[in-house]
């Protein structure tokens, strides 16, 4: 009886976290678009560089936060996290970019003979794509704190390639409102995007993270080990991949380009995303050396 009324309080903290998180994201978008309306901004804006940072560290600050918060048996250093997550915005994401820059070239959509969905775009998008930006990600986390003795239980796997991941997104935001002044996106559009990339960014490292926790703390052999690292990496890259096909053909399908269609998909995405990871986080929780009910 006392380990189901721990289990149901700690639910009820976990479902309030939750709510608390999907209002303040859905908050910052209504926020910007009232900003918007009564500015009477009806068409795409050049954001000063400051701005756009500050644009897209909200929604990575609330998701970063939310996420630490579950880790409540042994939380991390606080500073070790921000480490990690500055290493994802000022390492992974300009070395990713730099790698696709000049080793793949990005696809454009529109290619004669190329479908959204041909057997080279797909390739292109998971083992080019997403293959280099998850592994960028992996890298920052896999050669400095998994090494630790601070990453000492499965769910700082999570924690910090989750941190890894939003500082990821925070680089990749940032660039795409400064592209804004090219006037092919509102910036309400714009604020939803960022809230959307943060989630699906740091849900694809949130699950490879969950991987790397498995990995490191099982007793296998360190072959089978890094095995099961390198199916977490496609893992990652097969889910960027993915998303990052069909949220561009959602908004380019036709003549037309509809950015608030690949805002619902990616919106939808990332929340399946969202609960599948706390899922997969609630039985690391479960599974942690440091939980009162297994220390009892």
């Amino acid at each position: 009886m006392r380990f189901q009324g721990w289990s149901l309080r700690r639910a009820r903290l976990l479902a309030g976290t939750n709510l608390i998180l999907v209002a303040g994201l859905v908050a910052f978008v209504a926020l910007i678009w009232v900003i918007e309306q009564v500015a009477g901004i009806h068409g795409a804006v050049s954001l000063s560089a400051p701005l756009a940072i500050v644009v897209a560290g909200i929604p990575a600050a609330l998701w970063l936060g939310f996420f630490y918060l579950q880790d409540r048996h042994e939380p991390e250093p606080k500073e070790l996290v921000l480490g990690v997550f500055a290493l994802g915005a000022l390492i992974a994401g300009p070395f990713a970019d730099f790698l696709l820059r000049w080793l793949a070239p990005t696809l454009p959509l529109q290619v004669e003979g190329l479908s959204a969905f041909s057997l080279d775009r797909i390739i292109h998008a998971v083992l080019v794509v997403g293959l280099a930006q998850e592994l960028c990600k992996y890298v920052v986390v896999r050669y400095t704190i998994y090494t630790s003795r601070e990453f000492d239980e499965p769910m700082d796997g999570v924690v910090y390639m989750m941190a890894a991941g939003t500082g990821f997104a925070v680089w990749q935001n940032y660039k795409g409102l400064q592209e804004l002044a090219d006037h092919s996106v509102l910036l309400s559009t714009g604020a939803a995007m960022v809230v959307v990339t943060t989630l699906a960014h740091a849900s694809f490292a949130g699950a490879l993270g969950y991987v790397m926790g498995r990995a490191k703390f099982s007793p296998r052999p360190p072959a089978v080990r890094a095995v099961l690292l390198g199916l977490g990496l496609l893992l990652a890259a097969l889910l960027n991949g993915q998303f990052a096909l069909f949220e561009s053909w959602i908004s380019s399908t036709g003549l037309e380009h509809h950015p608030w269609k690949s805002v619902g998909y990616a919106a939808v995405f990332a929340e399946v995303m969202f609960l599948l990871l706390m899922l997969a986080s609630r039985r690391l929780m479960r599974d942690s050396p440091f939980n009162p009910e297994r220390l009892r």
